[in-house]
């Protein structure tokens, strides 16, 4: 089964383009939206350094799916999405824990950070570099921002050593009576009444 496939839309036309083995390692956004391309593969997440140093476990893949076009505004645009499962710590039970991401993508290609500031904020701006864009680089970007900021198994996933600790906040009983602080004032008032 191919990892990647490659489709021009035209005149109501679906026509395979190219099928190869993976994305390609850069595109040029401009060719692809002025030919209304699609593109959908996969990419292995070990290839994304930045994101495994975040991730219990880099294995798995990131599904990629993009339609490129040129909007009304002579924009490069692209929508698609990306999916993964990844693997992040658990803290609770500090073992890894499954995360499904997806990311909804809405993507205007611009030559500069001056071009990405016209950008609308329909669209999250992509800086070419020299008219290309690295896909690898652009999807790890997009998965590190979905990231959840704390993970968590389902109680019934933790390590039940774990759980029992996590659970646990204070050791006091919770029918324990503390005494009021403000009692020693109330007891001063009353006698100076």
């Amino acid at each position: 089964m191919p990892q990647y496939s490659l489709t021009r839309v035209g005149l109501g036309n679906i026509i395979p383009a190219m099928l190869n083995d993976t994305l390609p390692k850069y595109f040029d956004p401009r060719k692809y939206a002025f030919n209304e391309v699609s593109i959908e593969g996969r990419l292995s997440l070990s290839q994304f350094p930045e994101l495994s140093a975040e991730l219990a476990s880099n294995e798995g893949d990131a599904f990629i799916h993009l339609d490129f076009r040129v909007d009304e505004d002579r924009r490069y645009i692209a929508t698609g999405s990306i999916k993964a499962t990844v693997q992040v710590e658990c803290q609770r039970c500090l073992e890894g824990a499954p995360v499904e991401l997806e990311v909804n993508l809405s993507l205007a290609f611009v030559y500069d950070e001056d071009h990405a500031k016209n950008i609308p904020s329909d669209y999250d701006p992509v800086v070419m570099t020299d008219g290309e864009v690295v896909i690898a680089e652009m999807v790890e970007q997009e998965l590190l921002l979905a990231l959840p900021i704390v993970a968590y198994h389902q109680e019934s996933g933790c390590n039940p050593v774990a759980l029992k600790y996590a659970s646990s906040t204070d050791d006091a009983p919770d029918d324990e009576i503390k005494p009021n602080p403000f009692s020693i004032l109330a007891e001063l008032k009353a006698k100076k009444n």
